[in-house]
């Protein structure tokens, strides 16, 4: 009998040599907890998903994927790169015939679900994800018949290269060239210098036979600016790379290893002039370059993407505050209580409260605003292809950029405060923290630097404001504010601490200065001077209007959903947006005392408001995270399962670890050994 087998033997006996009874059980604590909540965590779900039909389906998703031995997840986190990769494309292939078996009406929705359940980014990603959606959002109709059904059918897999090792965000700095030859009527893809080489696209480095190439095009000599092209990369039958593509994988990274992410150079590739996605500019036979109707209209995609990374945001602060809330809630680390007789369940240290709880509220409002971007997103979509109106696009490109920056980075911090929230076990691979972390922080870096894609908020703020100043245009409901605010706020004054409107008028109050001041340090000067020598007040004017639009959207969806839920309900929601609000002005009191609008008596009543709703939120804590949803299959986590039983797992677990196969370690016979034959210690010669 191998000692693995000798130590789960132990686990699984009762004795007191090895496993000692705690004066605690984290099972049962965890199920007191919620028989403490104060509403009904279902009813909560149901909402969230958009109804109990939603949850059933999520439900019947999770027991087919864990009853299948290919989406297994067991021994992930110790995997090398190679298996991770290889175990990660399985899952991505099965996904057909298990959405398939699911026989649902809506087999895209199925498919979305189980990607989701997979939580691992892997070689397929980009295809699903950017290859696809860029095809429809950039292809005409003919392009769309042709690539989409090949795509489904993974005839052809592809990935989207667009960012280079010189350059990421600045798009109009793109290198690589696609030259139209009218004689031949063909594209000429090249990449002439060293920092013109496309550089990590996802899928690139292994997987993908196609790529989506944004190229600067040239016609008649003329540079028209960079437009997409879909150029095959590698054979299908033998997946050698085609004659003038030079490809390969780009190494590991912090994280994120089962993806694939590549580089790529061109050498006169030649393309038919139709391998040009069309749906907006086109290039006929002869060379002639019409434009799209509005310049920026190939923006959209990319606009997607966005409102994708913003649900992706709520998505992963839900995942790590669920683990950390569940950990926190049967950890105990204190002396014993006198009354209880038991150490102090680290939930009720008012330091957890206070960073755990303002990341629980600040996932619902995410919650909120993901489906405020995707909504915002459809309307324009519709409007665009019916109506060919696209007077929202500037409002949607901005709201997502901004968006997708500052969610962005929120998340990644919140991800690490929940980690350290869970101290030493927290640092475990099997607590899920490490490739959660790994597998989101990535997003703070889609298209180059989030601060780059603050000064494009930043860019419609300062157009926005020298509209309304010469008396032009009427403004967006979001810019509402711009109009002008009152000088000092009512909170604790003439309204309540727990007014949500008079909080969402402090936050449209501090956009308005920061925006005002920064426009008017501005004066006449260009865009991008002001960007350049005003850039750090810019920046943080564009969070400060994200932060307006978040807290906005987070007050405008719980005002609705008063109809559909009980007034039980309607509380703990209350109590969350209104944590959310006050933290974050508490968090950021210095922009609210600089101008006076809040006075040191109102942040003193604001920090001891956000104290009194931690304590009201507290009993409430598991059913909160309950009401996400998150299956324990998703989560992956030996803190954050939901029957609480962390210490039995986190046992249980270890004993797979390839390590622990064997007591010797790698390089013991010539490392150890020759040393350690040399001695003849024992108990016995002490």
């Amino acid at each position: 009998m191998s000692h693995v087998d000798e130590r789960t033997r132990a686990l699984q006996a009762p004795s007191s040599a090895v496993i000692v009874a705690s004066t605690s059980n984290p099972v049962d604590d965890l199920r007191r907890e919620r028989a403490k909540a104060s509403f009904n965590a279902r009813e909560l779900e149901a909402l969230l998903h958009g109804g109990a039909d939603m949850v059933h389906l999520r439900r019947r998703i999770a027991d087919v994927m864990t009853s299948q031995d290919v989406f297994s997840k067991r021994g992930k986190y110790f995997l090398e790169r190679d298996e991770l990769y290889k175990s990660t494309l399985a899952k991505y292939l099965a996904l057909p015939k298990a959405v398939t078996s699911m026989k649902e009406k809506d087999p895209i929705q199925v498919a979305r679900i189980m990607r989701e359940f997979i939580d691992e980014p892997g070689g397929l990603d980009l295809h699903l994800g950017m290859f696809i959606p860029t095809i429809q959002g950039q292809g005409d109709e003919e392009q769309r018949k042709y690539w989409i059904p090949k795509c489904v059918k993974l005839e052809c897999i592809g990935t989207y290269a667009q960012t280079e090792l010189g350059h990421g965000t600045y798009l109009r700095g793109l290198e690589t060239t696609a030259t139209y030859d009218e004689s031949s009527e063909e594209f000429i893809i090249h990449s002439p210098t060293l920092t013109s080489t496309k550089w990590w696209p996802g899928g690139l480095g292994k997987t993908s036979t196609h790529a989506v190439v944004m190229a600067r095009l040239f016609t008649k000599g003329k540079d028209h600016g960079v437009h997409p092209f879909i150029v095959q990369i590698r054979e299908n039958k033998n997946h050698e790379p085609l004659p003038g593509c030079t490809i390969g994988d780009i190494g590991n990274k912090m994280g994120y290893n089962a993806v694939d992410n590549g580089f790529l150079r061109f050498d006169h590739v030649r393309v038919p002039r139709r391998a040009m996605l069309m749906g907006h500019s086109k290039v006929e036979a002869d060379g002639t370059y019409i434009p799209a109707p509005v310049a920026k209209v190939s923006y959209g995609t990319m606009v997607f993407i966005r409102s994708d990374i913003v649900m992706n945001a709520a998505l992963f602060m839900k995942k790590a505050v669920t683990i950390a809330i569940r950990y926190n809630l049967v950890r105990r680390q204190s002396n014993v209580h006198p009354n209880s007789g038991k150490e102090c369940q680290v939930i009720d240290y008012q330091h957890s409260q206070r960073t755990l709880f303002p990341i629980l509220a600040k996932a619902f409002a995410f919650h909120c605003t993901s489906d405020f971007m995707r909504r915002m997103y459809f309307e324009f979509q519709k409007k665009s292809r019916k109506d060919q109106d696209f007077s929202a696009l500037p409002e949607l490109h901005a709201t997502s950029s901004g968006l997708k920056a500052y969610c962005s980075w929120e998340t990644k911090d919140a991800i690490e405060a929940c980690r350290l929230t869970c101290g030493g076990h927290g640092y475990m691979a099997l607590a899920g923290f490490g490739t959660t972390f790994a597998s989101y922080a990535p997003n703070v870096t889609y298209e180059g630097d989030n601060n780059v894609l603050c000064l494009q908020t930043a860019r419609y703020l300062l157009k926005a404001y020298r509209k309304m100043s010469s008396g032009g245009e009427s403004l967006p409901s979001a810019l509402s504010y711009l109009h002008g605010s009152d000088s000092q706020s009512q909170l604790g004054q003439g309204a309540s601490l727990r007014d949500e409107n008079a909080i969402v008028d402090a936050y449209a109050h501090r956009a308005w200065r920061l925006v005002t001041d920064a426009a008017r340090n501005a004066g006449n000067m260009s865009p991008d001077d002001t960007m350049r020598e005003h850039m750090v007040s810019w920046i943080k004017a564009a969070k400060a209007h994200c932060a307006f639009v978040i807290m906005n959207t987070f007050v405008q969806e719980y005002s609705d959903v008063h109809q559909y839920v009980k007034a039980e309900t309607i509380a703990v929601l209350h109590r969350l947006v209104i944590l959310h609000g006050l933290c974050g002005m508490d968090d950021t009191m210095g922009e609210f005392l600089e101008d006076g609008y809040i006075d040191a008596n109102q942040a003193a009543g604001i920090r001891e408001e956000i104290f009194r709703l931690l304590a009201e939120i507290r009993p409430d804590a598991a059913a909160l995270v309950d009401s996400f949803g998150l299956h324990d299959y998703f989560l992956n986590s030996a803190l954050g399962a939901k029957d609480g039983d962390v210490y039995r797992r986190l046992y249980e677990q270890v004993q797979a670890a390839p390590f622990n196969q064997s007591h010797q370690p790698p390089g013991y016979a010539e490392l150890l050994k020759p040393k350690l034959s040399k001695g003849t210690f024992g108990v016995s010669k002490l």
